[in-house]
């Protein structure tokens, strides 16, 4: 154990930002902007992204969110009245259904980074939200800020102020970081045996910590990752072959590939190419928002 300790600056040798940038739809129905989350930013260590979406249509529509490993805060503005929610990871695909011309705000944390938020471990919400209201001391503050008549980007720089201050600072916090970040770096193709190798900790204390911090398994952790990598092969590369995609992202063939996409996206890689999520069983997918 003495080893571990003494390696922190190993575990974490500097607080760059990760560069995982999950997931974005981009769809014709709804307008999407992403806010800079440069450095000098409050959040700039802490979050894996910040994107703003409104519904453009006249009628009520539905956004996928595909799992990918983060806590997300929410905040929700219909007709002008703001609702917030701390959203944990996901384990499957999860619907946001959302009415004509509502407007959202995603802050999605860097996996392992949104637990410091809230009460107990990440797993005590994953696939499950919290309202910022009802649940959380601070939240009503952060509602009336981004009710203010002022700049989006000034909004979302004053809130994340408040969020950085409320983010209790954790004894795992290098150990998370060092993780997550391997599992990144290998897109998903590195095993726990290898993590307590490099780390000290044995695989059990990783699990563990896995568990805690970032409301899933690794190995679960490690298999959206690699799913995450294979979705942007599959859209920037349309012509080659959907076998050899997935053996360049770490699968063991197409069948094993295509067992992971109808496990965490309900539908295989070739649907999933073909029609993206315009033909997912949407009325059995539950809602992302849940209380």
């Amino acid at each position: 154990m003495s080893f571990v300790i003494s390696q922190k600056q190993y575990l974490a040798p500097t607080e760059e930002r990760i560069q995982y940038e999950p997931f974005i739809i981009d769809d014709t129905g709804f307008e999407v902007e992403k806010i800079d989350v440069n450095f000098g930013h409050p959040l700039y260590t802490t979050v894996a992204d910040i994107f703003y979406i409104k519904s453009v249509r006249e009628y009520p529509q539905i956004l996928p969110i595909v799992p990918d490993g983060c806590m997300s805060m929410v905040f929700r503005n219909h007709e002008g009245e703001m609702s917030g929610y701390i959203c944990g990871v996901i384990d499957e695909i999860r619907k946001l259904e959302i009415k004509p011309h509502e407007k959202f705000i995603f802050i999605r944390f860097i996996p392992g980074a949104g637990y410091a938020l809230i009460d107990g471990g990440a797993n005590s919400i994953t696939n499950k939200s919290v309202s910022l209201k009802d649940d959380i001391p601070w939240g009503e503050q952060m509602l009336s800020v981004l009710e203010r008549e002022t700049e989006l980007s000034e909004r979302i720089r004053l809130i994340s102020k408040q969020i950085r201050v409320h983010m209790r600072m954790e004894q795992d916090k290098y150990l998370v970081r060092y993780c997550t970040d391997r599992i990144f770096q290998s897109q998903g193709n590195i095993k726990v045996e290898k993590l307590a190798e490099e780390t000290g900790f044995t695989s059990r204390h990783i699990g563990k910590m896995f568990d805690r911090c970032v409301g899933i398994s690794p190995k679960l952790y490690s298999q959206i990752i690699r799913m995450q990598a294979s979705m942007d092969r599959i859209i920037e590369d349309r012509e080659t072959l959907l076998v050899d995609i997935a053996v360049d992202c770490g699968f063991f063939d197409h069948a094993h590939m295509n067992r992971t996409y109808r496990k965490l996206l309900r539908c295989s890689s070739g649907e999933f190419r073909k029609f993206m999520f315009k033909r997912l069983p949407y009325d059995k997918i539950e809602n992302y928002i849940s209380i």
